[in-house]
């Protein structure tokens, strides 16, 4: 069973971020593989959805969050609720959690 797939206007904009920096730092050829790797992931996700881990600050923010790295310097943030894979953010792994929490939404409370 595939689960529905909704991307977050946030995880349009840094997918697009991510993918304006790869063509404009690393070319086109670069920017294709890239996309491609990240929509081929994201496929995977909508029928595998538990197969990554969650994320350590699930619980600060009270949803479970996953992250799926993509390759080494990129990630999908995802959340599933019911029938629904949330793509949440496509997260360059050197941007703090913190940072991209911010960025989310989701208040973020000092760590115990």
């Amino acid at each position: 069973m595939r689960l529905e797939t909704r991307w977050s206007e946030l995880a349009l904009l840094s997918l697009s971020e991510v993918l304006q920096y790869t063509l404009e730092e690393h070319g086109r050829k670069q920017y294709d593989r890239l996309r491609k790797q990240v929509m081929d992931a994201v496929r995977r996700l909508s029928t595998s959805p538990y197969m990554a881990a969650v994320e350590p600050y699930s619980d600060r923010v009270g949803v479970e969050m996953r992250g799926y790295v993509v390759i080494p310097r990129i990630k999908i943030i995802y959340s599933v609720v019911g029938d629904t894979l949330y793509i949440e953010y496509i997260k360059n792994t050197w941007l703090s959690e913190e940072t991209m929490l911010k960025r989310i939404g989701y208040p973020v409370s000092e760590r115990d």
